[in-house]
């Protein structure tokens, strides 16, 4: 029987993903909003069980199922925890996308959504200059006084300003375009994705990241064209942005000269190696895909591949 879910996004979750829980409850105290608020429908079981509910038309995708669904942080604890295999990430990523198609949000949180995930992060100008100015503030003081006044707690953003990252005085999108030779023998050959976010929050990490893999012989080429990898896009239930941006990077980033596709950010990565599932029904980029994600490495998982040089002298110091 086809349900209303179904009728409207080609993205909802299947039966065959979500059949594989069998409800034992073991993914509770893997999941962080389950372990703070304590409701079952705050949990992975939960979830999947109102998935299943929508799916078979009888929960409406209204308030309550969106409150629930969206208050999943899609860490994927649950994953590790679950005797079943179940690939939760998979399924509450795709209730998001039926949310997107099907529930009609408040005015204010639509335009701030579609301006976010459809002008900011796709443009590295806008987002460098959001940063700019979310930087001036960090450093004017204007940052300190809006916390000592309360008006981010008037505001509801009192919580969320203090998960702020410190955003970085030189951005790393000065290095996209250029290649950083191996030190010594040349051991492999990557092309390095350094995200979106991470351009202007984590900018030194990434030089920092760069100069380790040439340490161990590795040729580092970031390509000019990368855009955001689409994890947060995905993640959202904006699938069909997120698409349009895995086909830029394979396009950009697949190249037979690359031993592999490297990257810092676990989020950046888990999504990548995933543009196969979401590209699957493209008849021209899913057999692109399926060797794009075979690619992805994360650094420190590429790096013990590869087999890390062992350091030439001792060093005597606090590292963390």
């Amino acid at each position: 029987m086809t349900t209303a879910a179904q009728s409207v996004s080609p993205d909802r979750p299947t039966w065959e993903l979500y059949s594989t829980c069998i409800q034992c409850g073991l993914c509770l105290n893997a999941c962080p909003t389950y372990r703070v608020l304590g409701m079952e429908m705050d949990s992975p079981r939960g979830r999947i069980y109102q998935v299943l509910q929508v799916d078979s038309g009888k929960l409406p995708v209204a308030e309550s199922f969106v409150t629930h669904i969206d208050r999943c942080l899609d860490c994927r604890g649950c994953e590790s925890a679950c005797p079943s295999g179940v690939q939760y990430g998979r399924i509450v990523e795709r209730a998001r996308a039926v949310i997107e198609h099907k529930y009609r949000r408040p005015w204010l949180e639509r335009k701030l959504r579609n301006y976010f995930f459809n002008s900011v992060l796709r443009d590295q100008r806008k987002l460098a200059g959001w940063a700019r100015r979310l930087r001036f503030l960090q450093k004017s003081g204007l940052q300190k006084l809006a916390r000592a006044t309360g008006i981010l707690k008037l505001l509801g953003l009192a919580n969320v300003e203090k998960l702020a990252p410190k955003f970085d005085e030189k951005f790393y999108f000065d290095d996209f375009g250029q290649a950083f030779p191996a030190v010594g023998k040349v051991r492999g050959r990557v092309a390095f994705l350094a995200g979106c976010i991470a351009s202007v929050a984590f900018a030194e990490l990434n030089r920092a990241t760069v100069r380790v893999l040439q340490q161990n012989g590795v040729d580092v080429f970031v390509p000019r064209e990368q855009g955001c990898c689409g994890a947060l896009h995905a993640h959202a239930g904006f699938r069909d942005q997120a698409r349009e941006l895995a086909r830029n990077n394979i396009r950009v980033m697949l190249d037979g000269k690359f031993d592999a596709i490297v990257t810092n950010a676990a989020g950046c990565g888990s999504t990548m190696k995933e543009y196969s599932d979401l590209l699957e029904h493209d008849p021209e980029f899913a057999g692109r895909a399926r060797d794009f994600a075979a690619k992805v490495k994360d650094v420190t998982e590429y790096l013990v591949q590869l087999g890390i040089k062992p350091p030439t002298k001792k060093v005597t110091g606090r590292i963390t």
